[in-house]
């Protein structure tokens, strides 16, 4: 698997639980006031690759209108209230159909693993700050999601000990300092014989894929809905791209380098665009060129632009591919989803190649995300309820 071609699960469950920030979005407006905040120069990229040449080279003139100065944001924003998320609660909710979910699901996939395999049972230390990655969206540890799958798999199952040994440790990694992620809340020191017990139980265990399934779509699907609706971006394709930029950069106010906001900012309002596809056009170009423009300690982003120049070309057959009903290729990364791949279960790092003939997955349950700490007065809920269409396998 190929897990550094991007960053994501970025930022989730400070205090040991998810949050969704305090810092509220109503409208577009309060979005633009953040977006249009200047990084530091050393954030410019500093080299080019194949698919940042052009209108997209990391050059000062194309670079500029991102707001490179010297007055500037840090690239990590330590919360004070335990809160990572904008809040969203007022968005307009988005619907799409678990078909369309599936497709979106299985590109983002492409781009994240380099095929249309669910990677349920992976878990592998990168060295990129993040402790171990899990599963088949990256749930980390060092970022408290991987923390909140097992929160969740316990809740369903409070007599189920396999993670026991673990537990502890996860909540203290949860409760670190924030921004302290190359080092404190990058340790696996105390999570020795972790990743096996991860991959077991995503192998043998259908309860634990769904409760994975069931976290990840709480998590993203539901907010790139929401985004999506928001912004009157209607057509599944649309959906997928919300998609796609919501796992790779994330919604979180937190790390404001790059993020969903932050690109959506810079596109514009929809309403200065004729059409949707129009929209979506200027939305992967600021996409793409930010990424191109901006760069961490490794120059992640600049080198895994490749994946939104493979979804620029999926755009161009908009009435071809706005609904997602083919198949669509992804030339960069040589793999053509059909949307009929089965999704239940990890035949990449599982040692049965095919699902046992006893795999079935429960079906999904109800994920809440709490929107702030536990010791303040007043809750709202984001609560994402997913119905599993039998079609969906």
């Amino acid at each position: 698997m190929n897990r550094n071609i991007s960053l994501y699960a970025l930022g989730f469950l400070l205090c040991g639980f998810t949050t969704v920030a305090s810092v509220s979005l109503q409208g577009n407006n309060d979005l633009n006031a953040w977006g249009g905040s200047q990084l530091t120069s050393n954030h410019i990229a500093r080299k080019s690759h194949p698919w940042c040449e052009g209108v997209y080279e990391p050059t000062t003139a194309n670079c500029k209108k991102y707001d490179f100065g010297p007055s500037s944001t840090n690239s990590c924003i330590e919360p004070k209230n335990c809160t990572t998320f904008y809040d969203i609660h007022d968005f307009k909710t988005g619907n799409q159909t678990a078909s369309a979910i599936k497709f979106a699901e299985l590109i983002t996939n492409v781009f994240e693993n380099g095929n249309t395999k669910m990677g349920y049972a992976y878990v592998q230390a990168l060295g990129d700050g993040r402790g171990y990655t899990c599963g088949y969206i990256g749930f980390t540890t060092g970022t408290n999601d991987a923390n909140y799958v097992v929160q969740q798999f316990n809740k369903r199952f409070p007599k189920s000990t396999v993670f026991a040994k673990y537990t502890k440790e996860l909540e203290r990694l949860s409760a670190l300092p924030y921004c302290d992620n190359k080092n404190a809340r990058n340790d696996t020191s105390g999570l020795q014989g972790f990743p096996k017990v991860w991959a077991d139980q995503a192998c043998h265990n259908p309860d634990f894929v769904e409760t994975q399934l069931d976290t990840g779509r709480a998590m993203y699907v539901e907010p790139a809905m929401r985004f999506a609706a928001q912004y009157n971006v209607t057509s599944p394709l649309g959906f997928a791209l919300f998609y796609d930029t919501i796992i790779q950069h994330g919604w979180q106010y937190t790390e404001p380098t790059i993020n969903l906001p932050r690109i959506l900012h810079f596109t514009g309002a929809r309403s200065s665009f004729k059409s949707e596809y129009e929209y979506l056009q200027a939305f992967l170009k600021n996409r793409r060129q930010l990424m191109c423009c901006v760069t961490g300690d490794d120059d992640t982003w600049a080198s895994s632009a490749d994946r939104v120049e493979d979804l620029q070309r999926v755009l161009t057959d908009w009435t071809g591919n706005k609904d997602l009903e083919h198949p669509v290729t992804l030339k960069n990364y040589g793999v053509t989803v059909k949307g009929t791949e089965q999704i239940n279960y990890d035949t990449a790092e599982c040692s049965s190649k095919t699902a046992p003939k006893d795999w079935t997955l429960p079906a999904s349950a109800t994920v809440i995300l709490p929107t702030s700490c536990t010791n303040t007065t007043k809750k709202r809920q984001l609560v994402h309820r997913r119905r599993r269409e039998s079609s969906f396998s």
